[in-house]
């Protein structure tokens, strides 16, 4: 082999000015993958973390609605006894246990409001009664009728006196009723003298000549009765030496 072939076969070696050495194919791909699967290996790290958390919770869940439905069972009352699961309350000493219902209240909301233009209706208009009875005895009377001597239901009691001492009248606890200034009063004027001045079960009015009394009936009584609720208005017209005293009745029905 001559000079000249052995110079062209042996490449010259670079010198200091001249390219680098090409770099050896797929020598830069391995750090790149292992980044790669470093961040999927954090990536399914969170994941399953994530997915934990969530099973966890859906358990809690879980048992709280069990121990929840538990708790409902115990206390609904089994199926074909008559006993409930509940305790009963035992009654305070001296009651029955059962409340009675209330009494309706006449000074309550039980009674009907009335005013000026409340529409009475005429239930008997100067019916005439005559009261007599021996000294210290007692007459009852019945305004819803008129009625003398009766034994129940009267809203006016009359009782006799004798030597110098006046007879008197004295209201039912169940009625109301004011002792008045004038027999040519409304009912409506009755009424608005009774809301300003009742009169009380233990005040005596005289069974004087003029003297004039507004009444309204029991409600209660009327109600259970099934009759009208009624105002009276009674005047003493007579009062006789014998003591026989003589009344003017006339009566109103209230609405309700």
């Amino acid at each position: 082999m001559s000079s000249d072939q052995q110079g062209a076969a042996l490449p010259s070696p670079p010198g200091p000015g001249g390219p680098p050495p090409p770099k050896p194919r797929g020598g830069s791909r391995w750090p790149l993958v292992a980044v790669g699967a470093a961040a999927l290996a954090v990536v399914l790290g969170l994941l399953a973390t994530v997915l934990s958390l969530r099973a966890l919770d859906q358990a809690n869940d879980a048992r709280d609605i069990a121990q929840a439905a538990g708790a409902a069972r115990a206390n609904e009352r089994p199926a074909g006894s008559g006993e409930s699961s509940e305790t009963p309350t035992a009654p305070a000493p001296g009651t029955t246990g059962a409340e009675p219902p209330p009494e309706p209240s006449l000074s309550g909301s039980a009674e009907p409001s009335l005013d000026p233009q409340t529409p009475y209706k005429e239930k008997y208009v100067d019916e005439r009664l005559t009261l007599r009875a021996n000294c210290g005895s007692d007459l009852d009377i019945d305004l819803d009728k008129p009625e003398v001597r009766v034994t129940a239901g009267e809203e006016l009691r009359f009782t006799a006196r004798c030597g110098g001492n006046s007879s008197y009248f004295n209201l039912d606890a169940k009625a109301r009723g004011s002792q008045v200034d004038a027999a040519s009063l409304s009912p409506a004027d009755c009424n608005e003298r009774i809301d300003k001045g009742s009169i009380g079960p233990d005040i005596n009015v005289p069974a004087r000549k003029g003297v004039v009394i507004c009444v309204k009936t029991s409600l209660s009584d009327a109600r259970e009765r099934g009759d009208t609720w009624k105002m009276a208005r009674v005047h003493v017209t007579d009062v006789n030496d014998d003591g026989t005293v003589v009344l003017t009745v006339s009566a109103w029905d209230i609405p309700l």
